[in-house]
């Protein structure tokens, strides 16, 4: 068995003593210095963000995850933001953010030697991630059935829009493609208007925590029969399980979840105040007594607004009197006020805010990390937490090929000759 650099060759075999302190004293223990997954060998080829946060999930709880781009890199490198604004292959946040804790090479599957060097890989890991069209691996001879010929126990995690098989197979899919084929836009927005799609990136998180969590239950299995399979993820069905309470809402009565009203200042719906946002929902233990006192207008202690049955005859003159009472307070003040009264209570929180989160700080949310091009970074980090196998943060994204020599030449053992003509030749 071929060496191919201490991250991707070494037994995944948790050491007898290790095995021996798992005991039902686990809680006593301090937390132990490796994650979960440790051992577990990965090769992530995906290019996207839902594949990449895939692989990113299972590294940063112990996998030795690699990240094998095509020479010109992922596609992810040239997805912006940038870095200061640089175009710049290495300054990609969605790329540094999806791929810290890797290490990085370069391969070529477009090339008979590219493809043979896969397969020169596969033996001595445990999951491939990709994220290509369905059939494009097959079709160069490197899917999941020529693979597993060469290692039987591998796990194939695919994360693609629609999924291996079916009609919609082979077409593109974008994120707001994912949720608007999934339901989720038809439920979301006012009432009246166009549907809206939820900022950001969600069905491609989605999409990667799916596949990290079908991936661990996939390694479960592999570990207790020896035992491989092929995991057919699709971004449009994560959405879609989202809303299933929707869904069955509809055959079972007819009926769906609808969007909100068309007014902004009602209860449970965005409020504006003197600097932002704020959102109260009535209920939870606070009596409309607490919730009066605490927009401090007297009006709403009268039985127009203190009645439930004259409130809701009566919402357009609630609306007003709230607004008025909350236009020159601001947000943090009322979240205060509102914690205090133990009142159901939030407040819209921008980037900057985010950021300085007290909640989130005392949580180690958010580590810097130091990456050779960007410098010096604040990223999120820990997703979730183990209380013994805790995260651990050991690197930033690689840079476009750079463990390609531990790789071709430390691992499977090329000569410095043949490792320059694989460059030469476009095949690294």
């Amino acid at each position: 068995r071929l060496r191919v650099s201490a991250t991707i060759c070494a037994a995944r075999t948790a050491p007898e003593e290790t095995k021996r302190n798992l005991t039902s004293t686990q809680s006593e223990q301090a937390p132990l210095t490796h994650g979960p997954l440790d051992g577990v060998k990965v090769l992530d080829l995906s290019e996207d963000i839902a594949g990449s946060f895939c692989g990113r999930l299972l590294a940063d709880y112990g996998a030795d995850v690699l990240k094998l781009e095509p020479p010109t890199g992922a596609m992810l490198r040239r997805m912006g933001p940038f870095f200061g604004d640089d175009p710049h292959p290495e300054k990609s946040l969605f790329f540094l953010l999806m791929n810290l804790n890797k290490k990085g090479a370069t391969l070529n599957l477009e090339t008979i030697t590219g493809r043979n060097i896969l397969k020169r890989l596969v033996p001595h890991v445990d999951v491939v991630i990709e994220s290509y069209r369905p059939g494009y691996l097959s079709d160069l001879e490197v899917g999941y059935e020529d693979l597993s010929k060469e290692n039987p126990s591998l796990i194939m995690t695919s994360i693609t829009p629609f999924g291996q098989t079916g009609p919609y197979s082979q077409y593109k899919g974008e994120e707001v493609v994912n949720y608007a084929m999934g339901l989720i836009m038809s439920i979301s927005g006012v009432q009246g208007e166009e549907p809206l799609k939820h900022g950001g990136f969600q069905a491609q998180y989605e999409g990667g925590l799916n596949g990290a969590a079908s991936t661990s239950m996939a390694l479960f299995m592999q570990g207790n029969i020896g035992e491989g399979q092929h995991i057919d993820v699709s971004v449009t069905e994560c959405v879609a399980s989202t809303a299933m309470a929707t869904q069955t809402m509809y055959p079972f009565m007819g009926g769906t979840l609808a969007r909100r009203r068309p007014s902004g200042s009602n209860f449970g719906h965005p409020m504006p105040c003197k600097d932002g946002w704020i959102i109260v929902q009535t209920g939870g233990g606070a009596t409309w007594d607490t919730i009066a006192d605490f927009f401090g207008d007297p009006q709403l202690k009268e039985p127009k607004f203190a009645d439930p049955a004259q409130r809701i005859r009566n919402t357009v003159e609630l609306d007003q009197v709230v607004l008025e009472s909350i236009e020159e307070r601001g947000k943090w003040d009322l979240f205060t006020k509102a914690a205090e009264a133990r009142m159901l209570f939030g407040l819209v929180q921008t980037p900057s805010e985010l950021l300085e989160c007290p909640q989130l700080e005392s949580r180690d949310f958010y580590r810097d990390i130091e990456h050779p091009v960007i410098g010096k970074v604040k990223v999120p980090a820990a997703l979730f937490n183990l209380s013994l196998t805790p995260y651990h943060y050991t690197g930033p994204a690689p840079t476009l090929g750079q463990n390609n020599s531990e790789i071709y030449v430390d691992g499977l053992e090329y000569s410095q000759e043949d490792f320059v003509r694989l460059r030469q030749l476009d095949v690294i």
